[in-house]
């Protein structure tokens, strides 16, 4: 991204000294209450982080103009296995300029700061201005990040309206096929030896998840323990999720995280991260809508890039859309690193992205997420 120099002028790394001026621009910049202007969440998500750079600083660009902050780039630094190779990759967060200094190059000069330390950078979730201002930085364009549905009270679902029409209509003979599906799996999953376990806290189990699932996807962050806790067990709404491993014969093969979403009449259940070889993530996903539905929720939903583990997901009745009631989750990346590896970073159907990637899924709770029973 070729940007002038003279426009970088003024462009520093965050520094604590930054506090005072920085919150004054995110207040007046963002909106009220938003992630954004969360002290919790920017703890968590900058000072927590084991990806983090080693110094004083935050992992945000801020750009001065007349002396006053105007624009800010962040990033979340993560580990990220790439076919055999790891490299030190990072999610860009948080672009924002004030609406005085917009095309007056200080977007353009903040993306291009930051791309000069890293030679892969994702966007996920991306603002039609963000999509834009990457756009004509020449990033690639990965589509959107699929959202698997998955009814399971089909009736209620189709009452809230939360069904695609010609589905809503077939409810009558859908919902014993459906129903059918649920108690052949878990018969299949019984015969196998398999069930889930919930826990409180991560441990050493996801290592093994890790290893397990490794040679189906080309393309993934970092999903060990130190990762995963920090990901999960260090979240600011952490006591709001549920965790749960799933064993077949004691042996580990998955694990995923739940988040309840909806009323509290008509509960849904969120999938925040999940990870398991792909032959096992249908498995893993319906038994937990299993036990979700036990507990009074409508439907589940998975917002997910897994293209091995599609065809098993459709067959076990997720139905997968563009997107869900919320905007489409854009996914672009910018790769300066050697051919091969940009070969597969490029590439759409090489990635595994759950909601737990970036902050995706916190971007999609409030700032100070309301308290819910947890599943």
């Amino acid at each position: 991204m070729n940007v002038p120099e003279r426009f970088k002028v003024g462009i520093t790394r965050y520094h604590p000294r930054d506090a005072d001026d920085l919150a004054e621009f995110q207040l007046r910049t963002f909106e009220a209450g938003s992630r954004q202007v969360d002290p919790g969440r920017a703890t968590w998500l900058f000072d927590q982080n084991p990806c983090r750079s080693e110094d004083d600083g935050r992992d945000l660009w801020v750009c001065r103009r007349n002396g006053a902050i105007v624009g800010q780039q962040a990033e979340i630094p993560f580990d990220l296995r790439v076919g055999r190779h790891e490299r030190r990759a990072a999610w860009a967060i948080d672009l924002m300029v004030d609406d005085a200094w917009r095309l007056r190059g200080v977007g353009p000069a903040l993306i291009a700061t930051q791309l000069e330390r890293r030679t892969i950078v994702g966007g996920l979730n991306l603002s039609d201005k963000g999509y834009a201002a990457y756009t004509r930085g020449g990033w690639s364009d990965l589509g959107v990040v699929p959202v698997y549905l998955r009814p399971l009270d089909l009736g209620r679902a189709a009452r809230l309206g939360s069904l695609p029409e010609r589905l809503a209509r077939a409810t009558p003979v859908v919902g014993p096929v459906l129903r059918a599906v649920d108690s052949a799996a878990t018969a299949a999953l019984r015969r196998a030896g398999a069930r889930l376990e919930a826990v409180d806290r991560f441990d050493e189990r996801v290592d093994e998840v890790w290893q397990a699932a490794l040679g189906d996807y080309p393309v993934i962050a970092h999903r060990d323990l130190a990762a995963v806790r920090w990901r999960i067990d260090q979240r600011p709404d952490r006591d709001d999720l549920e965790r749960r491993y799933l064993t077949v014969r004691g042996r580990t093969v998955g694990y995923v995280v739940l988040r309840r979403a909806g009323s509290a009449d008509d509960p849904t259940a969120v999938v925040v991260d999940y990870l398991a070889p792909a032959r096992w993530v249908a498995p893993l996903l319906v038994a937990a809508g299993v036990a979700a539905r036990r507990r009074g929720a409508v439907a589940m939903s998975v917002k997910t890039r897994n293209e091995p583990a599609d065809r098993y997901l459709r067959a076990a009745g997720f139905l997968r859309r563009e997107h869900g009631s919320d905007a489409p989750i854009r996914f672009m990346v910018q790769c300066t690193d050697d051919a091969l590896v940009c070969a597969l970073v490029s590439d759409r159907d090489r990635w595994f992205i759950t909601s737990a990637d970036s902050d995706l899924e916190y971007a999609m709770t409030p700032a100070s997420p309301a308290r819910h029973d947890a599943w």
